[in-house]
């Protein structure tokens, strides 16, 4: 192993044997080598036909080229010095003491010892999960690898939003003609990832119901104009999009909670009382709430339940609701 100076024109950047970068974020690796210069080296490897490759090191290599620079200085190791699967692995402890790796970058990560190097799934999850600070078991090993199905603007997607490796797991069921299709619809929302997978999962059900495609589904339903719909702030978007999808899923259940509102407006309450049911009208009983701070809005709200009793609103509301 030697400390050089290499001309960032002599190394093979196309070559991605050991790259596991995928979309990366520059912006502060950049400004930090424009002040201070290449703190760490770059790891190269000497091949046998003179070429040199990027063992470790790849990010820094690109925001020099990004900042014009000509040279790069590096720690090259002969082939015969560090095998290629050794290089890889090293590659690997590197960005993992430095950084970390993001879903799409273990994903692959994985393909390469599983599919490249051979090693058993028993070590993927027994050493290289727990070494990527992932549960050790086989269902996030399926998760993860699962990833590498995704189309590239999905895999963006996962990586921009940060998704937890349940949403991820999810977008990669489908196919990648829906994932183009739903990254239009997700891209928007900002969400937990329960929330999540509850509506991907209303999208499938949705899709499978009426025998056509999510696609479709997505078309048939506007629910890319329900998320870029600037009268909607940007937190209501999901509950937007939970609504609707609701009401394509269940339309009588919606009809009927669309009533229920309806009936509770003509009681004409005060605006500080709330009329509540279970959502699914399994529950019999109806609560009321009622914020006061002075016995004369107490006695307003009495006046007006009677009136709503005169009226036979309430009679109405319980007959319509033990239909």
């Amino acid at each position: 192993m030697l400390l050089q100076v290499l001309p960032i024109t002599g190394l093979n950047i196309a070559d991605d044997s050991f790259r596991m970068s995928f979309a990366p974020r520059l912006e502060r690796l950049t400004s930090s080598i424009k002040t201070i210069g290449v703190v760490q080296p770059i790891v190269a490897r000497h091949t046998v036909d003179g070429a040199y490759q990027i063992v470790a090191g790849y990010r820094r290599v690109v925001a020099c080229q990004a900042l014009g620079r000509q040279t790069i200085p590096a720690l090259v190791y002969d082939h015969s010095a560090l095998p290629v699967f050794q290089a890889f692995l090293h590659n690997l402890h590197d960005n993992l003491a430095t950084r970390g790796l993001n879903l799409i970058e273990e994903a692959h990560v994985l393909e390469r010892l599983l599919g490249s190097y051979g090693i058993a799934e028993d070590d993927l999850v027994k050493t290289y999960l727990p070494l990527m600070e992932e549960d050790a078991s086989y269902r996030v090993l399926h998760q993860l690898l699962s990833l590498m199905q995704c189309a590239g603007p999905a895999k963006a997607l996962i990586v921009d939003k940060r998704y937890a490796l349940s949403t991820a797991a999810r977008i990669a069921e489908f196919s990648p003609s829906t994932q183009e299709a739903l990254v239009k619809v997700l891209r928007p929302l900002r969400a937990t990832p329960a929330k999540l997978n509850d509506l991907l999962v209303m999208i499938r059900e949705i899709a499978a119901r009426d025998a056509v495609s999510v696609e479709d589904v997505l078309e048939r339903y506007q629910l890319l104009a329900v998320v870029i719909d600037p009268t909607v702030a940007p937190p209501a978007k999901v509950e937007a999009l939970r609504k609707t999808l609701q009401g394509v899923r269940l339309p009588t259940l919606m009809e009927r909670q669309q009533q229920f509102a309806s009936m509770i407006r003509d009681l004409a309450l005060p605006q500080t009382a709330k009329l509540t049911a279970d959502p699914y009208f399994e529950d019999p009983r109806i609560k009321l709430e009622y914020q006061f701070k002075a016995p004369e809005e107490l006695a307003t709200l009495v006046t007006q339940l009677q009136q709503a009793f005169d009226r036979q609103s309430w009679r109405k509301i319980f007959e319509w609701y033990r239909v």
